[in-house]
């Protein structure tokens, strides 16, 4: 019929009355055979449909008007495609986790109405969360005092912790600011926000800390399920290195400065890595996060080790502590020094530093098996 050849030059001819619902389509690999190649495919009664219609497949009876109609035209087709796209574009947020609400150690609600794109970080701790999130990608400004991993020295710089420069973080254009309550002035923190910059502070003071602060963070940054995952392997990194039961547990001073000597007691994330890695904060009864110490209270507490938060003005005790032979730390040569960017950041290499000191205590328990001394490895 007229119908059938005029779809044949379109390559789609459908069923009439006499053939039913039947689809003929021209088979590629055999054009030249001309309606010898051709195949037939059933049609589902459910897409058989008579009559005119404007983009129709001619379903059923063939139109004689409409022989090369377009099949996306088809309402079936159209209604199909918007389903699929509606369900693509709500999907979208739902993915990136965006909208995202999360209250920081303030107390505040940061509300994100999309995935940040320029972050500013003004604490080396909260620079490290955002490198293990491998979103370094977004940070447009870190502090003088960023340093690792090594690349986030070549970051643009925006002041320091205690002063940080306003001007340069406004001009960064910032989508967000991470913080801390402990190191960044709330004043200028509040003057950032009031210039509609979105800040969110985080004061973590354990190693549960650190974890909630990956978490939000990586929420924030739309990274949530790589949080997630991080979080986990520190998790089971500090159960390995953990000592719930050691013997013997060493009295043990950390010293954060030498000259004068102050130490980290209670309540500091030095005095949880004592505690996790077998041993005793030899300052725990003293009143204060931070005691200044005098001779004569070292004589009281007499450590068996003593570890030094190496960072810049830190140097070595004065020889009118280490000549004291009764406090065993100094007469036996249990001095040691240690990282003070690992022992003092509250980020996730808090983690490292707890295996560190819990190799430092197993190893001074086997000179005491032994009946050595660390002389050779300690520092005056």
């Amino acid at each position: 019929p007229p119908q059938q050849e005029a779809g044949e030059k379109c390559g789609l001819v459908t069923g009439s009355q006499e053939t039913g619902p039947t689809g003929i389509f021209p088979n590629n690999l055999s054009r030249a055979k001309g309606r010898d190649g051709r195949r037939s495919i059933h049609i589902p009664p459910f897409f058989q449909r008579s009559g005119r219609a404007r983009g129709g497949f001619f379903l059923g009876r063939n139109s004689p008007n409409r022989a090369c109609a377009d099949p996306a035209g088809h309402p079936v087709f159209r209604i199909l495609v918007f389903f699929l796209l509606a369900s693509w574009i709500a999907a979208l947020p739902a993915r990136a986790g965006f909208p995202v609400e999360r209250m920081d150690d303030r107390g505040a609600t940061v509300r994100l109405e999309s995935e940040p794109s320029r972050v500013v970080s003004l604490a080396p701790s909260l620079t490290e969360i955002v490198f293990l999130l491998r979103q370094e990608g977004k940070l447009v400004g870190v502090t003088r005092y960023c340093n690792y991993p090594v690349r986030a020295g070549t970051l643009p710089r925006v002041g320091g912790i205690a002063d940080p420069d306003i001007e340069r973080i406004v001009a960064a254009a910032p989508d967000l600011v991470l913080c801390t309550t402990d190191g960044n002035p709330g004043d200028k923190v509040r003057v950032l926000e009031e210039l509609g910059i979105p800040c969110f502070a985080v004061a973590p003071q354990d190693l549960s800390g650190i974890y909630a602060a990956i978490e939000r963070v990586g929420a924030l940054l739309g990274a949530g399920d790589k949080a997630r995952r991080e979080i986990e392997s520190l998790r089971v990194r500090a159960a390995k290195a953990s000592r719930k039961t050691a013997d013997p547990a060493p009295s043990v001073l950390f010293a954060v400065s030498t000259s004068p000597v102050i130490a980290a007691g209670g309540g500091t994330f030095m005095d949880e890595l004592l505690r996790l890695a077998g041993g005793k904060n030899a300052v725990a009864a003293f009143s204060g996060r931070y005691p200044r110490l005098s001779v004569e209270d070292m004589l009281v507490v007499r450590p068996d080790l003593v570890f030094v938060a190496a960072m810049e003005g830190v140097e070595r005790f004065s020889p009118e502590v280490t000549r004291w032979k009764e406090i065993p730390a100094f007469r036996d040569g249990e001095v040691f020094s240690l990282d003070g960017d690992l022992v003092t950041r509250p980020g996730p290499r808090m983690v490292a530093a707890l295996e560190e000191v819990t190799r430092m205590l197993d190893a001074w328990r086997d000179r005491r098996r032994h009946g050595s001394t660390g002389m050779n490895g300690g520092i005056r």
